[in-house]
């Protein structure tokens, strides 16, 4: 059961979505809060745990959780890093959305160990119109935003049920591993079929495939590689082979 505070802020944030959602951006935050799912709870670092994350009323709504009851310094530093990086997400991943994908606003809850609230904020698409938002779209269209140390997401949406994201290796030449790209492309499919399949089979709700693309420092991409429900059902186990299970003959002696 979600706090009083949680619920009473989810109809503060509907009221701030004034614009009703089409379909299109409808179902794509349902697939993205449905992709995450599985992943709940998520520790984000050794002070803040995402412990559930919705999309309701027209925007989408983070709950996180302290790891002390007590708040101190370092804790205080972390929420307001997140409340920043959260900010910055929402320029980048909202504000820039394009058409037919509407904007959308975000609501973050912090409570403690206790389930107390901490602290809360909204990003809200009236903040797309700022300086801040309009710097920050700047400059993540030149950098995209990175996700690992060597890996930058360059363009990602869902739409029609299809997921599709690009992704670039900055620290990769792909000539230099001419030989091996069958192997990568096969290992890369493998990877994000973590991301878009349930473990006991099927795709995410509201998927109804994928494709990922992955590029190098230079731009060479590897071929595309596309996921489909087929992709995600169970491997059955791999049957013995015809030796095993067969008494062993006794060495002459």
């Amino acid at each position: 059961m979600k706090p009083h505070w949680l619920l009473i802020g989810c109809t503060l944030a509907a009221a701030a979505q004034a614009q009703p959602l089409n379909q299109e951006t409808q179902e794509h935050y349902e697939a993205q809060t449905a992709a995450v799912q599985p992943r709940l709870p998520l520790k984000l670092n050794r002070f803040l745990t995402v412990k559930a994350v919705s999309f309701h009323n027209g925007g989408t709504h983070v709950l996180y959780e302290t790891a002390a009851a007590e708040p101190g310094a370092e804790m205080k530093n972390a929420v307001d890093a997140l409340r920043q990086s959260s900010r910055q997400a929402y320029y980048l991943d909202v504000c820039g959305n394009r058409p037919p994908l509407q904007t959308i606003s975000t609501s973050h809850w912090v409570q403690d160990a206790a389930g107390r609230l901490v602290t809360r904020w909204a990003n809200t698409p009236e903040m797309c119109a700022g300086e801040e938002a309009r710097q920050a779209r700047e400059k993540g269209a030149q950098q995209g935003r990175m996700v690992r140390k060597n890996v930058r997401i360059d363009e990602s949406s869902v739409k029609n049920g299809v997921m599709s994201a690009t992704y670039t290796l900055t620290d990769r030449d792909f000539n230099d591993i001419a030989t091996m790209l069958p192997f990568a492309v096969n290992a890369m499919k493998k990877q994000v079929s973590a991301i878009v399949c349930h473990p006991e089979g099927g795709m995410l709700s509201g998927l109804q495939a994928a494709r990922f693309i992955v590029r190098d420092k230079h731009g060479k991409a590897l071929p595309p590689v596309d996921i489909s429900p087929i992709d995600c059902m169970p491997q059955p186990a791999a049957e013995p082979q015809e030796s095993e299970g067969r008494p062993r003959r006794k060495a002459k002696g």
